[in-house]
């Protein structure tokens, strides 16, 4: 938990006008066409459905990355981590670490407003261990009870797979990590906000969705016989899956089921919680199942794994079909949160990228991926996306892209120059 004695006491400011609570939930893997409202499945998502129907819609959110550390430090902080930093060699433990230490927050702009803060996540990626802690006057993130701290510290690399088998075993008979479902620490969830003072911000980061895909047994439509070798198999096949005429199936009927499990918590939340807060919910990246031959996320910049849901219930009652990036969440939730208007963050594209390097320029019914070797454009025809030959839109994306590196490139060499003078004031 982070110190409230290191940090003034927001409570202690007195805000201009009427604010807000804001609870933002985030679930891990969740792609949007498995939502109800978003064209999914009916019994998929009843709760987050009605919410969705009188609430603010966002049709073509778009998560950073398709990852969940760079794409939540990015969503929480509104920007990328320093390109200069990524290159020179430093680890990037240390990358992340820096970056959410030394940049302007969602917490931090929280707080400044005078809101109470806390967070509880789930995911080892999203803890203390890469300093998501900073700015929160209230952190969880169960790190002692589990086995993470080796998992993300390069642990896995040491312990070799078989190693890595067993310690994510163990994690399962614990549940954590992975295999912790929201009901495991949704008490400590109640125990805080009971006593938290308005208005206050909240962070929830659930992994229900995520891989392996073992909801409990009251929304199984799957046999234990088989989830367990077909979530053994993806695991194994690192982002391809072995037996896929067998196991593909059984994979996404468990997903769904989660999703299920998922819904069940909004329901619960939205009947504990009082005061009609704010109830920002999104997913920090998708998730595949076999399209162009991967499952998972992180190793393409594909439809499937950044186009998210994301809707905010008890605010205004609108639906956004412009693209909208989750990197802007630091913005738009202070301005719901007091009522201001957030019309200017929205922009005809917006772009994602991972680490191989691969980038996605995304507009409303159309797209553009770039990799070093290849580049293609898809376009939304009867809700499919399929690559065509567009020389028009190749060349947008091209100079969007090129456009957008630049930008990157001068932002890395501020921060350089920033961090320059930091160090020099150090001595």
């Amino acid at each position: 938990m982070t110190d409230p004695d290191t940090r003034t006491d927001r409570r202690c400011l007195e805000p201009e006008q009427d604010l807000d609570d804001v609870i933002l939930i985030t679930v891990d893997s969740w792609r949007a066409d498995y939502c109800g409202f978003m064209g999914g499945p009916d019994d998929l998502t009843p709760t987050l459905d009605s919410l969705a129907e009188d609430g603010l819609v966002f049709e073509n959110a778009i998560a950073p990355a398709p990852e969940t550390n760079s794409s939540v430090a990015t969503m929480l902080t509104g920007q990328y981590q320093n390109p200069s930093l990524e290159s020179d060699g430093t680890d990037y433990t240390e990358c992340t670490r820096n970056h959410m230490r030394t940049r302007r927050s969602l917490p931090q702009r929280f707080g400044e407003l005078g809101y109470e803060t806390a967070a509880f996540t789930a995911n080892p990626w999203t803890s203390r261990y890469f300093d998501f802690d900073h700015d929160f006057d209230h952190f969880e993130d169960f790190m002692e009870q589990s086995l993470s701290a080796g998992f993300v510290d390069g642990g896995a690399d040491q312990r070799g797979l078989i190693g890595d088998v067993a310690a994510q075993l163990a994690n399962w008979y614990q549940g954590q990590d992975m295999f912790m479902n929201w009901e495991a620490f949704y008490g400590d969830v109640r125990a805080w906000l009971d006593g938290a003072e308005s208005p206050y911000f909240l962070w929830l980061f659930l992994v229900d969705v995520h891989m392996p895909y073992f909801p409990p047994s009251g929304y199984r439509s799957r046999s234990r016989l088989l989830t367990y070798p077909a979530n053994a198999s993806l695991f194994a096949g690192q982002h391809e899956l072995p037996f896929e005429s067998v196991f593909r199936d059984v994979l996404v009927d468990s997903y769904e089921d989660s999703i299920r499990y998922t819904d069940e918590f909004f329901g619960q939340l939205t009947a504990d919680v009082g005061g009609d807060p704010l109830i920002a919910i999104t997913g920090d990246h998708g998730e595949a199942f076999g399209e162009n031959g991967v499952y998972g996320h992180g190793p393409e910049v594909s439809e499937e794994m950044l186009h998210v849901p994301f809707v905010v219930a008890n605010g205004p009652d609108e639906t956004v079909e412009r693209p909208f990036s989750l990197r802007d969440l630091p913005r738009l939730l202070p301005r719901l949160a007091t009522g201001a208007t957030f019309e200017d963050l929205l922009d005809t594209t917006v772009w994602a990228r991972n680490y191989d390097p691969a980038v996605a320029i995304r507009g409303r019914d159309w797209r553009f991926e770039w990799r070093p070797d290849e580049q293609h454009v898809e376009v939304l025809e009867n809700g499919e996306w399929e690559r065509r030959r567009v020389p028009e839109l190749e060349l947008l994306g091209r100079e969007l892209l090129e456009s957008h590196i630049e930008a990157e490139r001068e932002r890395g060499r501020v921060l350089d120059a920033v961090d320059s003078l930091a160090a020099e004031a150090a001595l």
